[in-house]
C-alpha cells in the first residue's frame, strides 16, 4: 500500500525535516503515529498523501513509484486517499451535509444515496441535529467530526488521519477510533496520527515514533504495550 524507501524530505535549502525513511504499510494494515511536536509526523503524512515528493529516495502508494506519476495520474491516486487535516478545511458556504457529501458528489452518486449516506453517517458521529448546519456555527469539536465524517464516507483505499481527536472528548475519540477499525475490517489501510498516547494504547494496533525526523516502530501488532526498546520500522 505504502512504501517509504530510503526518503528524505526538506523544505527550500533547509534540513531535513525527514532523513532516511524506510517504512511499509501493508494492505488492510492499521497504524498509530505518535511523537513529540514538530518531530515530523504532519509532513510524513503530507508524503503519503501525495502534497509533496520526496527530496529523495523513493515513495510508492499502490504501488505506484510517485516519482513516476504526472500530474493527472497523482489527481486520481488522491481520490483513493481520505485526509482527516487539524484544521479541517470545510467549506463555510456549504452545510455540513454538503461537506460531508463532496466526495461521493465529485463521483457522480444520486443525490438521493448521497443525501441518505450522509444522513446515515452524521447521526452515527452525534451530529443528527446538524445536516444543515454551516461550519461557521459549529464548535471546534462537531467541524472535527464533520472533517472525519467527509474523510470516511467514500470508503478510501488509504485513510490519513492528523490529529483526528484532538478537540474530542475521550468518549467520543474512542467511538470515533471504532469507526476507523470497522473501516479497516473492510479493508481500508489506516494511519492516525496522535499526541494521546493513553487513547493509543487501548487500541492494539501497531505504532512508529518520529523523533527528530527518524522513523522507529516501538509497538507491534501483538504486543500489549509499547516495547522497552525501539526497532528500526
Amino acid at each position: 500500500m505504502v512504501r517509504f524507501q530510503d526518503v528524505h524530505l526538506r523544505y527550500g535549502s533547509g534540513p531535513d525535516v525527514l532523513h532516511q525513511v524506510n517504512l511499509t504499510l501493508a494492505p488492510g494494515s492499521f497504524h498509530f503515529m505518535v511523537g513529540p511536536s514538530g518531530a515530523g509526523k504532519s509532513s510524513l503524512l503530507r508524503l503519503m498523501y501525495l502534497a509533496h515528493r520526496p527530496s529523495s529516495g523513493r515513495l510508492s502508494i499502490f504501488g505506484r513509484d510517485v516519482s513516476q506519476q504526472d500530474r493527472k495520474e497523482l489527481t486520481m491516486l488522491r481520490r483513493r486517499i481520505g485526509i482527516i487535516f487539524q484544521d479541517f478545511r470545510l467549506l463555510d458556504h456549504l452545510t455540513a451535509l454538503e461537506n460531508v457529501a463532496l466526495p461521493l458528489t465529485i463521483t457522480g452518486q444520486s443525490l438521493d444515496k448521497v443525501r441518505r449516506n450522509v444522513s446515515e453517517l452524521l447521526s452515527w458521529v452525534g451530529l443528527a441535529d446538524y445536516l444543515d448546519a454551516k461550519p461557521p456555527t459549529l464548535s471546534g469539536g462537531q467541524q472535527q467530526r464533520v472533517a472525519i465524517a467527509r474523510a470516511v464516507i467514500a470508503r478510501p483505499s488509504l485513510l490519513l488521519a492528523d490529529e483526528p481527536t484532538g478537540n474530542l472528548d475521550d468518549k467520543i475519540a474512542e467511538r470515533l477510533l471504532f469507526l476507523f477499525e470497522e473501516l479497516n475490517k473492510r479493508g481500508t489501510t489506516i494511519v492516525v496520527a496522535s499526541h494521546n498516547e493513553g487513547l493509543v494504547n487501548r487500541f492494539n494496533h501497531p505504532v512508529f515514533k518520529i523523533i527528530n525526523g527518524e522513523v522507529r516502530l516501538i509497538r507491534s501488532e501483538q504486543s500489549s504495550s509499547p516495547s522497552s526498546s525501539e526497532s528500526g520500522a
